[in-house]
């Protein structure tokens, strides 16, 4: 059975996604990414919630650090309009960077453009750079 922790060592706010992140072998930044998406919309009070009753529901992890194996969402230094964020984005799933900034577009169009925007930004913040 796994065991959920919250994540000491890859954490940006309370270690929650970090930890989810480990157990389910995922990029944790794709995660936060992710979240900071669905947050960004009408449900942001009750994912809100969920993040602090996750905080304080799951216990501390360990002090020993385990690194998240797999491929890893970096801002991309070579292949980037704005910050690099669309360009990691399509490095990260393996596909051309064009057709991350179209479906942006295309999102941000159909989601009245708030959303998106919030997502960019705190990506923008939040994924390290790396290529």
């Amino acid at each position: 059975m796994k065991r959920f922790y919250r994540n000491q060592f890859d954490k940006k706010f309370l270690g929650v996604l970090g930890g989810i992140a480990l157990v389910f072998k995922m990029d944790s930044n794709f995660l936060r990414l992710l979240f900071v998406l669905i947050s960004a919309t009408p449900l942001f009070p009750i994912m809100a919630a969920i993040y602090l009753v996750l905080a304080v529901v799951m216990p501390e992890g360990g002090r020993i650090m385990i690194e998240n194996p797999g491929n890893r969402l970096r801002r991309s230094l070579s292949d980037r309009k704005l910050s690099g964020l669309c360009g990691g984005l399509g490095k990260f799933f393996r596909i051309d960077s064009t057709l991350v900034r179209l479906i942006f577009i295309v999102v941000a169009f159909t989601t009245f453009f708030l959303p998106i925007i919030v997502t960019y930004i705190a990506g923008a913040i939040l994924v390290p750079e790396g290529d």
